[in-house]
C-alpha cells in the first residue's frame, strides 16, 4: 500500500484546538500547499479515527502513511507523550532517509508554533529545525474573514513551497513504519504509570 496522506498534523489534543484546525488551518494548507503541489494534499487529522476501530493501530497506520508530520507546538506539547511519540517517529525516519541535512535540508518535520516556542528554542538539540511562527493567528473562535485569519492565510502561503518541497523529498513508503509507530502507542496505552515527558529528540545527526 503507498503513502495514504500527504501530512500528518500532530497537535496536543483537544476540542478546541482540532476546531480551529479543522475550520482554519487544514482548509488553508490544501489551498496553498495544494498549489505548490498540482494537487490538493491530504491531511489526516485524528478525527478521522472511525468510531469502533483501535484507536493506536489506526494512528499509527495514519503515521506510517503519511510523506510529513507538521507538528502545532505549543509548551504543552512537549509533556504529551502522545505528540513525542508521534514527534519522535517521523524525525527517526528523516534520520533513516538523510534528510533535513546541509545536503539535503528538506526533512519530513514542520514545526508551526501556537504558543509560546522558548521551552523548544531553549534545547539545543531543537534550534537547526526550521519553523514558522503562527501564535497570533491562533484564536479558536475567530471569524474567517478577521484580520488574524488573513494573517494566517499570509505566513501558510508564505511557507508553502517549503512544505511542497518536503513532501516532495520523502522517501519512498516503507510498510514497516506503521508497525514501527504502533509499538510505542500501545505501551503508552496500557502503562500504568501518571503520564511523563518523553526524551524530546535530536534534530541533528551529531
Amino acid at each position: 500500500m503507498p503513502y495514504q496522506h500527504h501530512i500528518f498534523i500532530s497537535y496536543r489534543r483537544n476540542d478546541e484546538t482540532r476546531r480551529w484546525i479543522r475550520e482554519h488551518f487544514v482548509p488553508l494548507l490544501q489551498l496553498h500547499v495544494g498549489n505548490e503541489l498540482g494537487q490538493t494534499p491530504d491531511v489526516f487529522v485524528d478525527d478521522q479515527l472511525e468510531t469502533g476501530a483501535s484507536w493506536p493501530a489506526r494512528l499509527a497506520q495514519a503515521l506510517g502513511g503519511s510523506r510529513i508530520l507538521v507538528a502545532l507546538w505549543s509548551r504543552s506539547y512537549r509533556f504529551s507523550d502522545w505528540c513525542l511519540i508521534e514527534l519522535t517517529h517521523m524525525v527517526e525516519r528523516q534520520r533513516a532517509a538523510g534528510l533535513g541535512t546541509l545536503a539535503k535540508p528538506y526533512g519530513l518535520v514542520v514545526p508551526a508554533f501556537i504558543h509560546d516556542g522558548e521551552d523548544f528554542l531553549e534545547q539545543q538539540e531543537l534550534r537547526d529545525i526550521q519553523y514558522f511562527e503562527i501564535q497570533n493567528c491562533f484564536n479558536t473562535r475567530m471569524a474567517r474573514n478577521s484580520e488574524r485569519a488573513e494573517e494566517l492565510e499570509k505566513k501558510i502561503k508564505e511557507k508553502a513551497p517549503d512544505i511542497a518541497r518536503c513532501i516532495e523529498a520523502a522517501p519512498p513508503w516503507d510498510p514497516a513504519w506503521a508497525a514501527t509507530a504502533a509499538g510505542p502507542l500501545y505501551q503508552r496505552l496500557h502503562q500504568r504509570a501518571p503520564p511523563r515527558q518523553v526524551e524530546v529528540p535530536r534534530f541533528t545527526a551529531g
